[in-house]
């Protein structure tokens, strides 16, 4: 059994990707010192533990993704066993889990049963969450334009006091973005389940600030003395590149054409892939960053100030600043979006595609060309033999 669980539960887009493949560079160096981070719990090596908790919560919180991925609860139990057998501290990140309501995370602590459980809570401003969701919201092929799937966070939020708002977020299965990131209630919801002093909180430092900050308030409010105060160099890390204003209003035009068509969302998923991987994301002018609608800008100010308030009322220990979380002026655009950069990322797509097509025609033309050559070359023969006999 666990002598000390810490469950890192994101929410998603504040920094987790980056401090799941930290912790999954160091955990070969950690477990001989007492601390698992488990990176073996599958057949494949992970860095996070997201399929993990998939397959234990899929029936209650993600029907959707056990859907795409057949999921049987045989990742979840892997963990689990590693977990159980451990004799140690023992750190879990799964971003997912921060969007769970109540009895899905109790289950999943009461099937960990670990002596002591922690959970760290990493925050970011909502200025930088919303357009980074909807862009993931579109990644994962939704049709939903940005400025109304904005008005459902609106409508979702509601106007009364997050205290108010706190038992929908926490009962009904279609509020899982308040649920993750109404932050006060977030606090709330795990000092319940594991007590407030369990409870810590690590704000992302603002844009620009030193790269290790982030691994620095990180490491101290998960409290184990093992991890270094350095982050690593990160081995062949390949970070989640958002989308640029004009790339994510073309992935939308994409779903939007895919789903009149008639594909199925796995499908499409799969052409997305295909054109991310192809360097999309990599073209040297790729115009200027997905940002807040200007419209929008003091509705979410507002619930910066009034979650910031909310989280300091829980009294939960803070490795940051919760000023952090306050969204600045400049989290909105000016100005719609720019024409020419959307053609500019379609061409970039259509070219790659035209190219991929291209060169496969190339290669069926050179394999036909060397399975027709001997043919040819005896028919040039006979008729050579022929022009023998008729000159005789």
């Amino acid at each position: 059994m666990a002598r000390r669980l810490v469950l890192h539960i994101g929410p998603r887009k504040t920094g987790t990707t980056f401090l799941q493949r930290v912790l999954q560079q160091l955990a070969p160096e950690l477990q001989p010192q007492g601390v698992l981070y488990p990176t073996r719990y599958r057949d494949e090596d992970d860095y996070n533990h997201v399929g993990a908790v998939t397959d234990l919560t899929h029936n209650e919180e993600t029907r959707e993704s056990n859907r795409w991925t057949g999921r049987d609860g045989s990742d979840w139990q892997g963990l689990e066993d590693q977990v159980r057998e451990f004799d140690g501290d023992v750190i879990l990140s799964a971003e997912m889990i921060g969007g769970l309501r109540p009895p899905a995370a109790q289950r999943m602590l009461d099937l960990l049963d670990a002596s002591e459980v922690h959970v760290v809570i990493t925050m970011r401003d909502l200025g930088r969450i919303l357009p980074s969701s909807w862009q993931q919201h579109v990644r994962n092929t939704h049709t939903e334009p940005y400025r109304s799937y904005i008005r459902r966070r609106a409508e979702q939020r509601g106007t009364l006091p997050p205290t108010q708002m706190q038992e929908t977020w926490d009962t009904e299965r279609n509020q899982t973005f308040w649920r993750s990131y109404a932050y006060g209630a977030l606090v709330r919801r795990w000092q319940a389940l594991v007590g407030a002093d369990h409870v810590r909180v690590a704000t992302l430092p603002p844009a620009g600030a030193p790269s290790n900050l982030l691994w620095e308030r990180f490491r101290e409010a998960v409290a184990v003395p093992a991890l270094p105060a350095e982050a690593p160099r990160l081995k062949a890390f390949v970070a989640n590149i958002g989308s640029a204003e004009a790339e994510a209003m073309l992935l939308h035009a994409m779903n939007v054409e895919a789903k009149r068509q008639g594909w199925n969302r796995k499908t499409t998923n799969e052409l997305q892939q295909q054109l991310l991987a192809s360097g999309f994301l990599d073209r040297p002018d790729r115009g200027r960053t997905l940002l807040l609608p200007t419209k929008f800008l003091p509705m979410v100010q507002e619930w910066a100030r009034i979650d910031i308030d909310d989280v300091r009322s829980t009294g939960v220990t803070v490795d940051g600043d919760l000023a952090d979380l306050s969204v600045p002026d400049t989290a909105a655009s000016r100005g719609r979006v720019d024409p020419d950069q959307v053609a500019a990322a379609g061409a970039y797509a259509t070219i790659h595609a035209m190219t991929e097509r291209a060169q496969a025609i190339a290669r069926r033309n050179r394999r036909e060309a060397a399975v027709s050559l001997p043919g040819r070359l005896l028919r040039r023969t006979k008729q050579r033999l022929r022009k023998t006999d008729d000159d005789r």
